[in-house]
C-alpha cells in the first residue's frame, strides 16, 4: 500500500501538469478518483518538484474551464505563489494579453486580496497589468479593489509610473480617467520623481502633453530629490542625448551602432526636445531655481503678513482704548459740563486734547487700514508689503505722538511737565525723525541698487573687489 502511494506521489506532478497544460478536465477528474488529495498537495509549500502550481500552468495556457474546475475544487490554490518569482496566479493572469477576462474574475472571486500581494520584483497584479497595457484587466481590478491602485513597487513606483516607463500611453490615460486621484497623479517614487518627471526623461511627448493638459491638478513644477523640475530634466537630457543614443541604439543585442540609426535617433530626440520646449513655454513651466526662489518669496511674504497683522492689531487696540478712555477720564455728572465727555477737553490745555485725538485717530485708521488690506484677499507682492509698512510707520508715529502729549498732560508738577515736554519730548522726537530718515535712506539706496540692473551691479562689485575682499557677502 505504501509503495502504491509513493508511486502516485511521484507520478501525480507529471499527469496533473499534463492535464493543466491541455486543460483536460476529464483527466483531472480521473486523477482525483485515484488520489482525492492530489490538489491539496500542491498547496503545501515546496511539496512538489515543480516551481508552479497546476493553476499557474492552466492560466498561462488560458484554459478558463479548467481554471474554474480547479478553483471550485480547491479555491486555496488562488493564494499559492510559485517558487521562482513569488508570483500568484493573479500575477500570471494580469500578464496575459490574449486570455479571456473570465480567468481574472474567477481568481478575484476566490481570493480578492491577492490584488495587494507583491512578487519578487515588488509588483502587484495591477502593476503587471499596467506594464503589459492590459486596460480591461485593470478595470476589473479597480472595480473589485480600488484601493489597490495606490500600492507601490519596492522603488516607490505607482501604476502610473510603470505606464510611463513601459510607454503605455492609452493605459495611462484610462487609469487617470478611472482613478481621478490627485494623490496618485502627483505621487513620487523613491527618487522623488513624479509621473511627469519620468515622461520628460523618457521623451514621451504625448504623455507630457496629456499630463500638462490636466492644468492645476498636475504639479508641473514639482522638484525631485535631485533638486530638478521637469524643465531641468529636459535641459540635462539634451546635454546627455548623444551619450544616451549610443547606449540605446542596437545595444540590446550588442551590435555595432549604425550611423544612420544614430542620426535617425538623434533627429527624433531633437524634435522631441523642441516640442517639449514649446509645450513648457505655453504652460509656464519653471526651473528649480526659480521655483525655490518663488517659494522663498512666498514664505517671506507670509511671515511679513503675520508680523504686520500682529503689530497693526496691537496699535488698533491701544488707539481704540485711548479714544474710549481719554487721558484724565470723563465727567460723571452734568454740573457745568456734560456727563461722559472728556475732562481734558474742558481743561486749559484743550490744545493737547485736540492733538492727542488727531494723532490717535490717525494711528487707529492707519492700523485698521493695514488689517483691512491684509484680509482683503488682494494679491500680496513685495511692493504691496512696502505700502503696508509705510502705513504702519505712520500708525507707530501717531501712537508715539499720542503717548508723548498724554504724558505731558498727565504730569502734575509744572517743573516736571516743563522738563518732560521741552527736553524728553524734544530729544525723543529728534531721535525718532533721525530713525525714520535712516530707514527711508536705506530703502532709497536699495531701490536705486535694483534699478541699476544686474550687469551694472556686477561691475560695481568687481570694482569694489567684493569677490576678493568680501567672499561671503
Amino acid at each position: 500500500m505504501e509503495k502504491q502511494s509513493d508511486e502516485i506521489s511521484q507520478s501525480f506532478p507529471t499527469t496533473l501538469y499534463e492535464a493543466a497544460l491541455k486543460g483536460d478536465k476529464t483527466s483531472l477528474g480521473e486523477l482525483l478518483k485515484t488520489d482525492e488529495f492530489i490538489l491539496d498537495r500542491c498547496i503545501i509549500e515546496k511539496s512538489c518538484v515543480v516551481m508552479q502550481s497546476p493553476l499557474h500552468v492552466a492560466i498561462k495556457k488560458g484554459h478558463l474551464d479548467f481554471v474554474k474546475e480547479i478553483l471550485s475544487l480547491s479555491p486555496e490554490l488562488a493564494e499559492v505563489v510559485d517558487q521562482l518569482k513569488r508570483s500568484t496566479p493573479l500575477h500570471i493572469a494580469a500578464a496575459q494579453t490574449k486570455q479571456p477576462l473570465g480567468i481574472v474574475r474567477c481568481l478575484l472571486s476566490a481570493a480578492p486580496n491577492m490584488c495587494f500581494v507583491h512578487d519578487q520584483d515588488g509588483m502587484t497584479p495591477l502593476h503587471v497589468a499596467a506594464v503589459n497595457g492590459n486596460i480591461n484587466v485593470l478595470k476589473v481590478f479597480l472595480r473589485k479593489k480600488r484601493q489597490a491602485a495606490l500600492e507601490r513597487t519596492t522603488r516607490g513606483e505607482t501604476i502610473l509610473h510603470l505606464c510611463v516607463k513601459n510607454c503605455q500611453l492609452e493605459t495611462l490615460k484610462e487609469l487617470v480617467k478611472i482613478t481621478y486621484d490627485l494623490e496618485l497623479l502627483n505621487s513620487e517614487d523613491s527618487d522623488g520623481n513624479t509621473v511627469l518627471h519620468l515622461a520628460v526623461a523618457y521623451k514621451e511627448v504625448e504623455m507630457v502633453k496629456f499630463l500638462l493638459g490636466k492644468g492645476d491638478k498636475i504639479h508641473k513644477n514639482a522638484i525631485n530629490k535631485k533638486g530638478q523640475t521637469i524643465k531641468d530634466i529636459l535641459e540635462k537630457t539634451k546635454i546627455c542625448s548623444k551619450e544616451s543614443m549610443v547606449e540605446n541604439v542596437n545595444m540590446d543585442n550588442k551590435k555595432e551602432v549604425d550611423e544612420d540609426d544614430l542620426k535617425d535617433e538623434e533627429e527624433k530626440l531633437r524634435e522631441a526636445d523642441q516640442m517639449l520646449e514649446i509645450l513648457f513655454k505655453e504652460k509656464h513651466v519653471s526651473r528649480a531655481k526659480k521655483v525655490l526662489k518663488r517659494s522663498k518669496d512666498e514664505k517671506w511674504l507670509e511671515e511679513q503678513n503675520t508680523a504686520l497683522m500682529v503689530v497693526a492689531s496691537c496699535i488698533a487696540t491701544l488707539s481704540f482704548q485711548v479714544g474710549m478712555n481719554p487721558p484724565g477720564g470723563v465727567w460723571q455728572d452734568n454740573d457745568g459740563h456734560e456727563a461722559g465727555t472728556s475732562i481734558m477737553a474742558y481743561d486749559k490745555h484743550g490744545d493737547f486734547y485736540s492733538i492727542i485725538q488727531v494723532s490717535n485717530t490717525i494711528g487707529l485708521m492707519s492700523s485698521l487700514s493695514v488689517i483691512l488690506l491684509l484680509i482683503s484677499g488682494l494679491p500680496c507682492k513685495k511692493y504691496f508689503v512696502f505700502v503696508l509698512r509705510v502705513t504702519l510707520w505712520i500708525a507707530v508715529t501717531a501712537s508715539a505722538t499720542t503717548y508723548f502729549y498724554t504724558i505731558g498732560y498727565l504730569t502734575n508738577e509744572i517743573l516736571e511737565k516743563a522738563v518732560l515736554v521741552e527736553d524728553a519730548l524734544e530729544y525723543s522726537v529728534e531721535i525718532w525723525l533721525w530713525l525714520m530718515l535712516i530707514i527711508l535712506v536705506g530703502h532709497g539706496l536699495r531701490f536705486i541698487w535694483k534699478l541699476l540692473g544686474h550687469n551694472r551691479r556686477s561691475h560695481i562689485k568687481l570694482v569694489l573687489g567684493k569677490d576678493t575682499y568680501f567672499p561671503n557677502v
